[in-house]
């Protein structure tokens, strides 16, 4: 079977590397994002699916954008049987949707139709779902939005964060592709709609909601806490400093005795709108993350001062 593979991300590389070792599939190329100048060197760097096309000698393309008419014949010329994308980052026209014989096939980290958009793994943990999943669709113009092919459920713990779940999602989800493919392939499949009234959409991450708002409970926050670490970490202002949180601890879930935000005693316990967490994984500006006795022996902690 030949497969396009498209995506960027460290996210989709168990996928692309699942493929590579079955013998029933043969990757005819891979599409990725264009190389970035990131890093603190200020240097080009690809992305890690791009690295590890390389590191097996596949065919690369990067284009900026799939829209026009040569970059439509060069995917439809390489005549595959379908195209897997997994997190690639550039809008497909319908011309690419029906450039191979089986289409684009999603693998999406979320019980469709709940969470379409581009925070499915933070948004389910910071509203405190108790499941989460992977489903693998069809790809269709809309927002994930294509028919279902298959869907498998995992309970939260309900200590995880987002890093943990990315890599947990990763793995599931490079598992039941190389099934669905096949699958689909043999004509196994009965494709499922999406139930439109069961829609929710995980709306883009945005800077200014990672600051957290002491008058919300130990519950919100802890979710909040845990639904951005990995990706934009949870903070909070001291004296001008950006103080992250990449992990913290409910100590009381109900006390609602101290002001919101204050800083009740020298193991760094802060009273939420309800309920106190702790910390227990910091970061300073400039320095790196550390746990939070080590935090504690250059941060003096101001008992009773209010965040």
């Amino acid at each position: 079977m030949k497969i396009i593979f498209m995506g960027t991300p460290q996210f989709s590389c168990p996928a692309l590397q699942n493929l590579l070792n079955d013998k029933d599939f043969e990757i005819v190329a891979v599409y990725t994002r264009e190389p970035q100048i990131a890093g603190r060197g200020q240097k080009v760097q690809n992305s890690p699916i791009h690295n590890l096309a390389l590191q097996h000698n596949l065919k690369v393309f990067t284009p900026k954008t799939l829209r026009n008419a040569e970059a439509q014949k060069e995917f439809a010329d390489l005549k595959a049987d379908a195209a897997v994308v997994v997190a690639y980052g550039l809008i497909l026209p319908q011309e690419i949707l029906d450039g191979t014989k089986l289409g684009c096939i999603n693998i999406h980290p979320s019980l469709l139709p709940r969470w379409r958009g581009a925070a499915p793994i933070q948004r389910p943990i910071m509203e405190g779902d108790s499941k989460t999943g992977i489903t693998i669709i069809k790809m269709d113009k809309g927002l994930d939005s294509g028919d279902m092919i298959y869907k498998e459920e995992i309970d939260y713990r309900g200590d995880e964060t987002y890093q943990e779940m990315a890599d947990k999602l990763s793995t599931l989800g490079a598992e039941i592709l190389l099934r669905s493919l096949k699958d689909l392939r043999d004509q196994k499949v009965t494709l499922i709609k999406q139930d439109e009234a069961l829609m929710t959409y995980a709306k883009k991450l945005e800077k200014a909601e990672c600051e957290i708002d002491w008058n919300r409970s130990a519950l919100e926050i802890s979710r909040k806490i845990r639904g951005l670490s990995g990706c934009l970490e949870a903070y909070f202002n001291f004296n001008g400093e950006k103080i992250k949180i990449f992990k913290a601890e409910i100590i009381d879930s109900e006390s609602t005795k101290n002001s919101p935000g204050q800083i009740l005693n020298d193991r760094m316990e802060i009273q939420c709108g309800k309920g106190v967490i702790r910390p227990l994984i910091l970061q300073r500006q400039g320095k790196k993350p550390m746990p939070l006795k080590e935090f504690l022996l250059g941060f003096t902690v101001p008992v009773s001062q209010v965040l």
